[in-house]
């Protein structure tokens, strides 16, 4: 048994040293299952978590929407074996409604469970969970990480500490990624930018909003998708996309079909609204592991990409880096050989969503989404397509698979002949009315 700070890279020992940066679900995530598997194993280590803000507060805003989709109460149970906090939910999510100009489509599917939590008070709770087991929380900042050929030395604004490993779960952080990206070969995601706000109609409004999130990909400028989804005594409003800022989200509250759905007498331009930015990656990052070091969720750009699961994927992928320090070791070998093949069903599903996501945005500009939507209505082959993008239950590439088939492409190809027909007509009346 190696004591002591872990010099060969093997699988952790008693006394050895875990330094997490990332309170969040991710990172408590990972101490959690750090602590079952050590104490499963009988090794006694040391888990050090920093994490500079302090969710207990309720003082910070987080721009994850908060919804947890299943099979979240899985994870809970099987992999974090903690309970799922039932009385943090604000509202059951029984299906989902998604919007185009002038047509939506409610789609629900039984057994699908879905809840909407606030997450600085979700992340309040893995936080404590991970303190009851014994996990020292540090409420300070990581200023800078330095590795060594024996150790991994990591500075704070109020400490340091001589770790044997370090994991990242610090999000779209742009301070601590350039931090990793000086000191390894770790590179941020690419990401899409979010902004989110919330409005609070009254109780009246929300009792007949019902249990449905509603979903649009709008043909607005920078725009790739947004929701409104309702909580407890408030609706939550995030819209996603490249480019986008505080005028994208002015827009999209003024596009007819999400006015449709909001209070009769909600005007933005008077009601004092509070704009929050975030980002979330769609691509995976390169250079997530390495000797000593790990990446996980939205930091490496694992989560389902287009759509997220990011709680669900920061939590799984938590686990798994978990999994391979106390059985298999910290090397870069030995991340390749089971960390990343334990993420690689993430990591395959990219190119498919990269396709998905050209298609949808493709298909919003060319102002399609009606005539997909209409088929939705009649075909359960598109309403499934549809409902399992929306909702991110299956993967792109279980989505591809089920859906593409001769007899769908020909409808496919239907609706594309009779856009660029009615194009066609259109110019040609035009070219008469000139002439």
């Amino acid at each position: 048994m190696i004591e002591g700070h872990n010099g060969n890279l093997g699988p952790l020992m008693t006394g050895s040293t875990v330094v997490i940066i990332g309170g969040g679900p991710g990172g408590a995530g990972c101490a959690i299952a750090l602590k079952n598997l050590a104490d499963e194993l009988g090794r006694k280590i040391r888990i050090i978590l920093y994490e500079g803000k302090i969710f207990e507060s309720s003082t910070h805003y987080n721009q994850c929407a908060g919804v947890l989709s299943s099979p979240i109460l899985e994870i809970f149970e099987t992999q974090l074996r903690i309970p799922f906090p039932r009385e943090l939910v604000q509202r059951q999510i029984t299906g989902y409604i998604l919007h185009s100009d002038h047509e939506e489509i409610a789609m629900k599917k039984e057994g699908d469970i879905t809840y909407a939590v606030r997450r600085v008070n979700f992340d309040d709770y893995l936080l404590k969970r991970a303190k009851e087991k014994g996990v020292e929380v540090i409420h300070s900042r990581v200023t800078d990480v330095e590795f060594n050929s024996g150790w991994v030395m990591v500075y704070s604004e109020s400490d340091n500490t001589k770790a044997d490993v370090v994991i990242g779960s610090f999000g779209m952080d742009d301070g601590m990624a350039k931090i990793f990206e000086r000191a390894t070969p770790y590179s941020q995601p690419r990401f899409l930018n979010s902004i989110v706000i919330k409005i609070h109609p009254d109780e009246e409004f929300l009792a007949q909003f019902g249990n449905f999130i509603h979903a649009f990909m709008p043909p607005l400028n920078k725009i790739e998708f947004g929701a409104v989804t309702p909580k407890m005594n408030h609706l939550t409003i995030n819209i996603a996309g490249i480019a986008i800022n505080s005028g994208s989200m002015d827009a999209f509250l003024k596009y007819p079909p999400v006015r449709k759905i909001l209070p009769p007498g909600f005007n933005p331009e008077n009601s004092g609204l509070r704009y929050f930015k975030g980002r979330f990656p769609f691509r995976v990052s390169k250079g997530f592991y390495g000797n000593r070091y790990v990446i996980v969720g939205d930091s490496a750009g694992l989560l389902r990409p287009f759509k997220g699961k990011g709680i669900n994927m920061s939590i799984v992928t938590a686990v798994n880096a978990a999994n391979t320090i106390m059985m298999k070791g910290i090397s870069k070998e030995a991340f390749e050989n089971d960390y990343l093949v334990e993420c690689m069903e993430i990591i395959n599903d990219v190119p498919y969503g990269k396709a998905l996501r050209w298609l949808a945005i493709k298909s919003s500009n060319l102002r399609l989404m009606d005539s997909i939507i209409k088929l939705g209505k009649t075909d359960i082959i598109m309403e499934n397509a549809l409902y399992n993008c929306v909702s991110a239950h299956k993967s792109f590439k279980e989505i591809f698979r089920d859906t593409w088939n001769i007899k769908f492409i020909l409808k496919i190809l239907g609706i594309l002949f009779k856009f660029f027909l009615k194009k066609i007509i259109i110019v040609r009346k035009i070219d008469s009315y000139n002439m």
